[in-house]
Parts: structure tokens; sequence; C-alpha cells
């Protein structure tokens, strides 16, 4: 998926020669997915994947799958989505 890319160490756009850079956004749109919680994005309201709310505790046993179809719904071919410790998610 091709589109404006976002700085990682500030979240702005990101500019490279006086311009607006484009590239590859899949991985962007991934973190968005997972991070956003329901309703941050009003076209699609049941995309957000909510990982704050895991930050007490471990999550539903069906996140990882309920994040792959949010994912797949947002437009990025995901074929897996699993945790690996308590800090890292993994996204195939």
């Amino acid at each position: 998926m091709i589109g404006l890319i976002i700085d990682v160490d500030s979240g702005d756009l990101l500019i490279q020669g006086g311009a607006l850079a484009l590239g590859e956004t899949s991985q962007q749109a991934i973190e968005h997915v997972i991070r956003a919680g329901r309703g941050e994005f009003r076209e699609v309201p049941l995309i957000g994947a909510e990982v704050a709310r895991m930050r007490h505790g471990p999550g539903s046993r069906l996140w990882c799958a309920a994040a792959k179809d949010m994912c797949r719904a947002a437009g990025i071919p995901v074929n897996r989505v699993s945790i690996e410790d308590e800090s890292t998610i993994k996204v195939e």
C-alpha cells in the first residue's frame, strides 16, 4: 500500500526534499489498527484492536484473531497475528 509516510519519532508527516514523502505504508496501517480504539475511525467504527486495554493483564484469547480480521478489513493482507511475550506482538 503506497501512501504518506509518518515520521516514527515525532508522529508528524515525513518531509523529504521539501515535499511530503510517499512510500510503503502497510506497517503504519497495521500499527494504527492495533493501537486504535473502537470508534476512532469514523468511517469504519468497528476497526480498532484496542491493544492498550491489554496493559493490565492478558486480553481475550480471541484477540489475535480479531486483530487479524481488523487488519484485513482495513485492506492489509495479514496471515497471522500472535503475541510473542508480554511486550511483543508479531504480525505476519
